[in-house]
């Protein structure tokens, strides 16, 4: 295109017909206005600021559970605080994204969730370890995401049925005792079947139930004995009144550490027979530590993961947000960034031959 006269000049050898190059100079020429256009566009767009991106962009919380479940519960109390940490005030929305036990979040995270900060999302812990199997349904690197921070350290428990008569841990090991579960790659699945194979128990775990409310139900239909795979918090928050009114009870609680609101609720971590099985089971709990992990995709722009970790850090401080909290009795036990992110780092450093023990059994070998 010539700068000054705004013609198309062809090359004879390509367009041999003044009457078809007539016809393509317009067309061509949209086109090219296109482009260009694009490419300003994209130009702008690369060239915000964050505050003029967030002052322009819906901020979404992806939450790996349904709606009713803790991390869907963690993510809504978060979205109606951060958006006044963040400059431009932006629209917060929250997905729930349940499938998978937090799998199928994961993997959109890292593959086609928009890596522009505008999506930010809360993975389960366990999902780490499943990529540190290589389970062929992991589509993400775990020592990629980008992470924000962490709301709540967890400890992870056994809830039963009262209805169901089973009352101690001894029970587990010497009953048949049915549990649902949420999916194959959720702690509510793995746990159980861990507990089999390293601590003798008898455990019949049944995946497909979508959340916590729903596994609750089904406990209360008589269909299930119970679950392992709710955290201690949940266990005190979204089966509060369920606890209160004497229908469900804490058997078991495990985590590298018991939670001290539940002094007297076994850890299973006191039941392993060998120093192997110990290994194993501690393997098993340290995701826990990371309890509810918020991170970024892959490749999001570093002015905009500053921001977005900075008004994380100021969120989890603001009175007006930890009073919330308390109203919904609901546990906040923070950690930055960077600890999350040496967490998940000491994670990824497991010896090889606890990894491999714990993914035979899961594997089912």
């Amino acid at each position: 295109m010539d700068g000054v006269r705004g013609r198309i000049h062809f090359d004879p050898g390509c367009v041999r017909s003044k009457k078809l190059a007539d016809r393509l100079a317009p067309i061509i020429l949209h086109a090219l206005g296109l482009a260009v256009g694009c490419a300003l566009s994209f130009g702008a767009a690369s060239a915000q600021t964050s505050d003029q991106f967030y002052g322009s962009h819906t901020l979404t919380l992806g939450a790996s559970s349904g709606p009713g479940g803790s991390y869907d519960a963690y993510m809504r109390l978060l979205a109606r605080h951060i958006g006044r940490h963040i400059p431009g005030s932006p629209a917060i929305v929250v997905q729930d994204v349940p499938a998978g036990g937090g799998m199928e979040l994961a993997n959109r995270l890292f593959n086609t969730a928009p890596n522009d900060g505008s999506y930010v999302g809360v993975l389960h812990g366990s999902v780490l370890n499943e990529h540190i199997f290589k389970d062929p349904i992991v589509h993400f690197d775990g020592a990629r995401f980008a992470w924000v921070g962490n709301m709540m350290s967890e400890s992870d428990s056994c809830v039963i049925s009262v209805r169901s008569n089973i009352k101690t841990v001894e029970d587990f090991l010497t009953r048949k005792v049915i549990l649902g579960a949420t999916g194959f790659g959720a702690q509510s699945y793995s746990f159980p079947i861990i507990y089999n194979r390293v601590l003798s128990t008898k455990f019949k775990v049944i995946p497909g139930y979508p959340g916590t409310p729903e596994r609750v139900l089904a406990m209360e239909r008589g269909e299930l004995d119970g679950s392992c795979g709710i955290t201690t918090t949940s266990f005190g928050s979204v089966l509060f009144q369920k606890a209160k009114e004497g229908k469900v009870i804490m058997i078991a609680q495990a985590a590298l550490q018991k939670d001290p609101r539940y002094p007297e609720v076994p850890n299973l971590l006191e039941f392993a027979k060998t120093p192997a099985d110990r290994r194993a089971l501690e393997f098993t709990f340290a995701p826990l530590q990371l309890g509810r992990p918020i991170a970024a995709p892959p490749g999001i722009p570093l002015d905009r993961i500053a921001l977005l970790r900075r008004a994380f850090d100021e969120t989890l401080k603001d009175p007006e947000f930890l009073a919330d909290a308390e109203k919904l009795k609901m546990d906040i036990m923070p950690l930055d960034a960077a600890t999350v992110a040496a967490k998940v780092h000491q994670l990824y450093e497991t010896p090889k031959e606890v990894v491999e023990r714990i993914a035979s059994i899961l594997k089912g070998t």
